[in-house]
């Protein structure tokens, strides 16, 4: 990593304070920071991206692996590049076209290979790793002077005309009652600990039960029933959808008429959103892998949920909600995060800023800049991105087409003029 400052050194406090500080070197982090070098006028001085992490998209990569993803869901145009088709072209002066993967009735998607080398591609070429200073941010407060944010880190202190919270979808994830009993070194384990390592999943002999209903315990499944016996175990059958929501909402026109007419703030946006986004499915071609799966006799596909659990000298001994049990188990959680308003960073930040929180703690956004607006109702300099900016940029807000819209509004919001005429026009068509 070539970085301004190394990790571990302690963050400058004696310059002038930067125009941007990104929270998060992840997607969002990294597509943003790219915007604002390619697109703006800034300058890799100007910038300062603050994670925690090594090297910038390093969260991502990590958890796409742990959970045996193959192809991305998102199409080869949703990226962190400028250019819409800058990875096609990656893909055909590297000869690797058949990368791109062939989806019936929909454009072509990436592997995850081509997709993160090209993502590395996009970093070196802009440098953005200059922006990178490996810290952990741990608030953020009004500095003495009222024009500047100072940003604390476990390494220093940093001043920042603007700030933008590219924070992740957590990392607290979601555990069934049933696991409280357990003892640490019970044979469970959830996809998205950070210490998780699919590959030592070959070492238990017993069968393995992979708990959700989604695509990442779907694709989980997969790669663990091509070395040893699975049963994917979820609570529903499973519901077949190729995206993540009507592709009509990476529309920002869209977006304005179903959501930017509502309340900000309002549990009808979230209603709104939630109702479009098809979350808790399988698309077609990993539900064809969990088919093959099935038919090679390494997968089994069990509705159902467990009630208890308690261990042995074998494993896990597990009952069922149909009173079933099984005995010499092992559980592999794939049950998603804790919401992403109850981070404590999130809780730090709107507390010390005064910022406004809208339904189930979500900020209330302008939804023409993604700034968080404060308690008194005028607008921070505090910007949002990611899966918490969802009451405002909607469904695909934490996709990767989500980061692409944020950095769009966020380097280059619509004219104010334009965007009251939007919302005239949508209300009288309502």
């Amino acid at each position: 990593m070539t970085t301004n400052d190394a990790p571990g050194e302690r963050l400058p406090i004696d310059r002038q304070p930067y125009e941007y500080v990104i929270v998060g070197g992840g997607i969002h982090g990294a597509c943003l920071t790219n915007y604002l070098l390619t697109e703006g006028e800034y300058t890799h001085d100007e910038i300062r991206i603050l994670d925690p992490r090594e090297e910038l998209l390093t969260s991502f990569a990590k958890k796409a692996r742990q959970c045996g993803m193959e192809t991305l869901r998102s199409t080869f145009v949703h990226h962190i590049g400028i250019e819409p088709f800058s990875l096609e072209s990656f893909a055909e002066e590297a000869g690797r076209e058949g990368e791109l993967v062939s989806t019936e009735s929909y454009p072509d998607r990436p592997t995850l290979d081509l997709f993160l080398d090209h993502a590395r591609d996009v970093v070196d070429r802009h440098d953005l790793d200059d922006c990178h200073h490996q810290s952990r941010v741990t608030d953020v407060t009004r500095s003495t002077s009222q024009e500047a944010y100072l940003v604390e880190t476990d390494t220093g202190t940093i001043e920042a005309h603007r700030v933008v919270l590219s924070v992740g979808l957590g990392a607290t994830p979601t555990l069934p009652r049933w696991t409280t009993s357990l003892s640490d070194d019970a044979p469970l384990a959830h996809v998205w600990d950070d210490g998780f390592d699919p590959t030592t999943t070959d070492e238990f002999e017993g069968r393995t039960f992979v708990v959700g209903g989604g695509i990442t315990a779907g694709q989980f499944a997969c790669r663990l029933a091509e070395r040893t016996d699975v049963t994917l175990l979820s609570r529903h059958e499973l519901d077949i959808e190729l995206t993540e929501a009507d592709p009509y909402w990476i529309n920002w026109r869209h977006i304005g008429e179903e959501i930017h007419t509502l309340p900000p703030g309002s549990e009808a946006r979230l209603d709104r959103i939630r109702a479009a986004r098809n979350d808790a499915t399988i698309p077609p071609y990993v539900e064809r892998r969990l088919t093959e799966a099935c038919d090679d006799g390494a997968l089994k596909l069990r509705r159902g949920e467990i009630t208890s659990a308690h261990a042995t000298d074998q494993g896990l001994s597990l009952r069922f909600d149909d009173g079933k049990r099984a005995t010499a188990a092992r559980v592999v959680l794939a049950t998603g995060l804790e919401p992403v308003p109850d981070q404590p960073l999130v809780e730090r930040v709107s507390g010390s800023l005064s910022l406004a929180r809208g339904a189930e703690g979500f900020p209330v956004l302008d939804d023409r800049t993604l700034a968080w607006r404060r308690t008194d109702g005028t607008e921070s300099a505090v910007y949002v991105s990611g899966a918490l900016a969802e009451p405002s940029v909607g469904p695909f807000a934490r996709n990767i087409v989500g980061a692409r819209r944020a950095a769009e509004r966020i380097l280059d919001p619509p004219d104010q003029t334009r965007a009251d005429s939007l919302s005239v026009s949508s209300r009288g068509g309502s």
